[in-house]
């Protein structure tokens, strides 16, 4: 069962504007409450180190006793799950718990050895942006998120994700090109899933960015038909001073 673990608003895009068009999209996250920690006695925070509250231990050189320390690690791992998968699986569930708990370090932790267990769990690069952005660190967000879509590159709700990154780096950097990823993404991403009702609230708001107020309303209305319970009364209310509906809907105090 699923359970939703996390709603991550981006801070500093469109300040007190836009509410939920400016955050990550929703997502759930297996629990498996009943036998979590009882195996994650391998992972024991008390060995935690600062180089471990680093997304992918800084991504260094290691030494031969942090190598040493792995092996144990992925020797314990391989002796309490059924395979390294599996175990990859386990400790990015924890990362997401953590998260949610607002402890960014020990999250950190579990998304590290959950890459180190499967370099291609996206789920850890993932959480790892998520730690980083959390952080305050845009840029090691959108690397994190970069790899994590590089090994599923199928996966609709991470790269929108990724995109509402990109759309926040815009607002700070008034780069084109950062306006230009989050399309890219956002195309795919409907190329992916066209029920996703979250894609087409984002591509609204990235054609706000340019002014394309026409196309914000059509993609708004889109996403309406989808899932009205997506839609950002914040950011209607905007896109109205700049525009008024053109299907009359939003109109007038219609909703």
């Amino acid at each position: 069962m699923r359970a939703l673990l996390v709603v991550w608003t981006i801070l500093g895009v469109f300040p007190n504007v836009f509410g939920q068009t400016s955050q990550f999209v929703s997502q759930s996250h297996p629990l498996t409450k009943s036998n979590s920690e009882a195996r994650s006695t391998v992972a024991k925070d008390s060995d935690k180190t600062s180089l471990h509250c680093i997304p992918l231990w800084g991504e260094k050189k290691k030494s031969a006793q942090q190598i040493k320390q792995d092996e144990a690690f992925l020797k314990a791992c391989d002796e309490n799950f059924g395979n390294r998968a599996e175990a990859s699986r386990f400790f990015a569930e924890r990362g997401w718990e953590y998260i949610a708990e607002g402890e960014l370090d020990t999250a950190c932790y579990r998304f590290n050895l959950a890459q180190l267990l499967n370099t291609k769990n996206s789920d850890a690069y993932w959480g790892l942006g998520v730690v980083c952005h959390q952080k305050g660190q845009g840029t090691e967000a959108i690397r994190m998120l970069s790899k994590g879509v590089a090994c599923d590159s199928a996966n609709s709700m991470l790269l929108d994700d990724l995109a509402t990154l990109y759309i926040q780096q815009h607002q700070q950097s008034g780069q084109a090109h950062d306006l230009d990823e989050a399309f890219t993404l956002l195309n795919r991403s409907v190329q992916l899933d066209t029920t996703n009702a979250t894609t087409y609230l984002k591509l609204a708001l990235a054609e706000y960015q340019r002014n394309n107020f026409d196309k914000a309303w059509e993609h708004l209305h889109q996403c309406r038909q989808l899932d009205v319970q997506v839609l950002d009364f914040n950011f209607i209310e905007q896109l109205s001073a700049k525009q008024a509906d053109p299907k009359g809907v939003f109109n007038s105090g219609k909703n």
